[in-house]
C-alpha cells in the first residue's frame, strides 16, 4: 500500500469531501491520485518550480494566510521539509484546521536505515533517499499528546496516521528517548512508532474512536 492508497482508503470509508496536501513536490506522485471532491494544495515550488499549486508557499506562510472562518479539512497529508521541527509545526497548524472525525497522515515516518534519517537531504550534490527526522515529530506525538492517537503503518517507509482523541486519554509510551536518538527508537521501534500493519489499520481506528 502506497500513500495515495490510505488516503483514498480513508476518503471513501468515511465519505470525506475535503482535503490538504502539504508538499506537493510532484502532483502525479501523489495529489493527482486523491479521488476528493475538494483539494487544496500547498508547495513553495523550490524543487519544481513549474508546480501547479494552488497555494505556492511554505506550510507555515498558508496557515498564517488563513482566516479563522477558512473551511476545515477532514484529511490532510503532511510530506513537505522532512525535518522534525517543521513536521511538529504542520501537525500542530494542521490540527487547527482538521474536521472532528478527520485524519492527519505523515509520510516517511519509518526510515529503515540511519542514512535515509539524516537531517541534510543533499548529499555530495546528490538527492538519495531521504526520510529526515519526520520520526521524531510522530514520536513526540505518542509521548506528549494525551488529546491524540497515533500510529504507523508499515509500508512506503511509514505512514503516520493521526486521529483526536475526544476523551484526551491517550495512553502515552514512556519518554525515554529525550535526546531523540535513532539507534536508540530502532532499539524499541514498533512501540515507539506504535508500527502496526495494515491490516490492522480498521481495528485500530475502532479501538480508539
Amino acid at each position: 500500500m502506497y500513500r495515495y492508497d490510505l488516503i483514498n482508503k480513508l476518503i471513501q470509508d468515511n465519505s470525506f469531501t475535503s482535503y490538504l496536501e502539504i508538499g506537493v513536490c510532484h502532483p502525479e506522485e501523489c495529489f493527482n491520485k486523491i479521488n476528493c471532491k475538494y483539494k487544496d494544495s500547498v508547495d513553495p515550488g523550490y524543487e519544481n518550480p513549474l508546480n501547479p499549486v494552488k497555494y505556492k508557499m511554505t506550510s507555515d506562510e498558508f496557515f498564517t494566510s488563513l482566516p479563522q472562518n477558512h473551511p476545515k479539512y477532514d484529511i490532510i497529508f503532511i510530506d513537505g521539509l522532512h525535518i522534525s521541527w517543521q513536521v511538529k509545526n504542520d501537525i500542530e497548524n494542521s490540527l487547527k484546521y482538521l474536521n472532528d472525525g478527520g485524519y492527519i497522515v505523515l509520510h516517511d515516518c519509518n526510515p529503515p536505515t540511519l542514512f535515509y534519517a539524516r537531517e541534510n537531504y543533499e548529499i555530495d550534490g546528490k538527492l538519495s533517499g531521504w526520510n529526515g527526522t519526520v520520526w521524531k515529530a510522530l514520536y513526540w506525538v505518542r509521548t506528549h499528546r494525551k488529546d491524540l492517537h497515533a500510529c504507523v503503518i508499515d509500508t512506503d517507509y511509514g505512514l503516520g496516521v493521526i486521529m483526536k482523541n475526544k476523551n484526551n486519554n491517550t495512553n502515552l509510551i514512556p519518554f525515554d528517548n529525550p535526546f531523540y536518538e535513532y539507534n536508540k527508537m530502532v532499539e524499541h521501534r514498533k512501540e515507539n512508532l506504535g508500527l502496526i500493519e495494515i491490516n490492522r489499520l480498521d481495528s485500530w481506528i475502532n479501538y480508539n474512536k
